[in-house]
């Protein structure tokens, strides 16, 4: 990866609109071969709205798998704080997502 010769943990996160009318699931992509694992997959949704949209990813290297603990998801905060509908996108239209990773189990 360019200027990160010999680092092979990469973690590509975010809002990447990659769902519904912005993102075909089933095309060819770079980032969808075995070099890469998604642990935030197409069945979860990450929008607020009634939509059932992952617009949100995140997309670990090969090598960073090893570093990741297996917990990530989704943090519903509308439904943690009881939030309203209104109150919930007034927040945000998407949820945050996240992922742990072991801080102490780096290879390389």
């Amino acid at each position: 990866m360019g200027r990160f010769q010999g680092e092979g943990d990469f973690i590509i996160m975010g809002d990447l609109n990659a769902d519904c009318d912005y993102f075909n699931e089933n095309s060819q992509s770079p980032l969808k071969n075995g070099d890469y694992l998604w642990i935030i997959n197409n069945s979860i949704d990450t929008t607020t709205k009634s939509t059932a949209c992952t617009y949100d990813r995140i997309i670990l290297t090969s090598q960073a798998k090893t570093d990741f603990t297996g917990n990530s998801g989704v943090f519903r905060f509308d439904q943690v704080y009881n939030l309203s509908y209104d109150m919930t996108i007034s927040v945000s239209d998407h949820y945050p997502v996240y992922a742990e990773f072991w801080n102490n189990r780096d290879t390389d």
